[in-house]
């Protein structure tokens, strides 16, 4: 099944009456990146329009289908058969037909990172009917999904009876962070007031159950049950709340920016402390006995560790420790020394218990480490030489071009797809995918040393330093703006000068 992409970006374009605005006297911050000295990138590297290519050709048919959209507009599909098609239940499609899969649930988590896939959508190409979508997304959330009697979000609705979950001692703190990434990327594009309000309530709702100053981080959840203990110490307690409080962050009032940032910061220590080996160079995913950090007795996939490399890499950033900027710079190159397969030119998943590679490769886990060695690649260009190769990889073996997004896995023992799981189900929607190009457009047009071009729409106009490439930095070269029917304004911003 082939899906028809939105109309394109440029069509629109090109009959909007621009509009500089003058920088002068908008009072914009300058934040310098590496240097704008010149090399030339290795041959085969994906261009910044290769990337913009994949956005709009080979991940966004598959989040555009009329099937991928939920009734209402917004209530979008958990799970989904790989060609695009909905679930017919009484003859599901292969890829979907287990128990967890046939579950009749949305889950908050999916339809979170599926609005987040279309602001980024937005964001890279300036196509306003992605960020509809999103607001669809974004309304459907708030009006739906949000617990308002007893405090932050519900976790899943039952399809076969239309109910939320009414368990919330059992909701854990992984699935309360990503039901705000979608709120946050909306937030962070259009600075929508009502949405922050929130955003943060939802926020504090973690903050103030959730964190446990015993324990010295965020337990996973508030009672035991579901097989789960409520005191669980787990890596992606902490590591995921990071997600929406970078976008959001940095827009806040200053008392409550700086709270955040007291925050983060003992997030990222916690992160350090508790969960990070530095013999093995590794995060690993509990701590909960000794033998949790104990590459003989536990694995460990490379996904979060450069997640947690690149997360506290910009938690030192925004909250002006060197010394958490230090650790990433100083321990990225171990871990993409150690996850990078040199035969095939692909990152592997992880380190098995007892020290062996797990060759196989995750869509997410792939992501986070191309990822992460862009940001290296800003500072030491020698990274574009590897990236030649992973990035054309994920090009050439995840991406399913007939249907569009990429597979949840590709094997170790040669470059066909996985069996499983499909395209979407709850925890593989469009968030990695969508970060991924994000990722690989901005620092790709840096190497290049062409303009990173993105959209926004604001509510009001900007009026302080707050307009940033994403979560780089960069200098604001240009400020241009056009009249839009939903959202009042799109905005182009042109920035030089990327850095992480």
């Amino acid at each position: 099944m082939i899906h028809t992409p939105v109309a394109s970006s440029l069509a629109w374009r090109r009959d909007r009456p621009w509009k500089k605005i003058l920088l002068g006297g908008l009072g914009f911050a300058t934040i310098t990146g590496v240097g704008n000295a010149a090399w030339a990138l290795p041959t085969g590297f994906p261009t910044s329009d290769r990337w913009q290519s994949h956005l709009k050709n080979e991940l966004m048919p598959y989040w555009t289908s009329s099937s991928a959209l939920g009734s209402p507009i917004g209530n979008f599909p958990s799970v989904r058969c790989n060609n695009g098609s909905l679930i017919n239940y009484s003859q599901p499609c292969p890829e979907v037909n287990n128990g967890y899969l046939l579950q009749r649930r949305n889950s908050v988590v999916s339809m979170s990172r599926q609005t987040y896939g279309y602001c980024m959508a937005f964001h890279m190409t300036g196509n306003p009917q992605y960020l509809k979508y999103a607001k669809a997304g974004v309304d459907y959330l708030r009006q739906n999904a949000f617990d308002r009697a007893r405090g932050g979000t519900y976790v899943y609705r039952d399809n076969t009876n239309g109910q939320w979950d009414n368990q919330p001692g059992l909701r854990n703190t992984q699935e309360l962070a990503y039901a705000l990434l979608g709120l946050s990327c909306y937030h962070y594009v259009t600075r929508d007031p009502a949405v922050l309000a929130d955003i943060t309530a939802a926020k504090n709702n973690i903050f103030q159950k959730y964190n446990n100053s015993a324990l010295g981080l965020i337990q996973w959840q508030l009672q035991d049950g579901n097989g789960e203990r409520a005191l669980d110490k787990r890596f992606v307690a902490q590591v995921d709340q990071l997600s929406y409080m970078f976008l959001t962050m940095p827009d806040l009032p200053t008392l409550q920016k700086e709270q955040w940032k007291r925050e983060m910061s003992k997030i990222a220590d916690s992160m350090i402390n508790q969960f990070y080996s530095p013999a093995d160079n590794l995060f690993f995913l509990r701590n909960n006995s000794p033998d949790d950090r104990n590459l003989q007795r536990t694995g460990t996939d490379f996904g979060h560790s450069a997640k947690g490399l690149w997360t506290v890499r910009l938690v030192g950033r925004l909250t002006g420790r060197q010394d958490l900027v230090n650790f990433s710079r100083n321990n990225a190159p171990r871990l993409l020394d150690r996850a990078f397969l040199s035969g095939p030119g692909a990152w592997a998943n992880g380190v098995k218990a007892g020290g062996a590679i797990d060759g196989e490769k995750s869509w997410w886990i792939y992501s986070e480490l191309d990822q992460l060695a862009g940001v290296m690649a800003l500072g030491d260009a020698n990274y574009a030489n590897r990236l030649t190769r992973t990035y054309n990889y994920w090009f050439n073996y995840f991406v399913d071009r007939p249907n569009g997004e990429v597979w949840t896995g590709i094997q170790a023992n040669g470059n066909s797809p996985l069996g499983g799981f499909p395209k979407a189900w709850f925890w593989k929607n469009a968030y990695h995918s969508l970060e991924h190009a994000m990722f690989g457009y901005v620092t790709t047009a840096q190497l290049e040393r062409r303009p990173v071009v993105l959209y926004y729409a604001f509510k009001q106009p900007p009026t302080s330093g707050t307009i940033r490439p994403h979560l780089f930095t960069g200098r604001l070269d240009s400020l241009t703006n056009a009249p839009d029917g939903t959202f009042g304004q799109i905005y182009r911003a042109s920035f030089t000068n990327v850095g992480f």
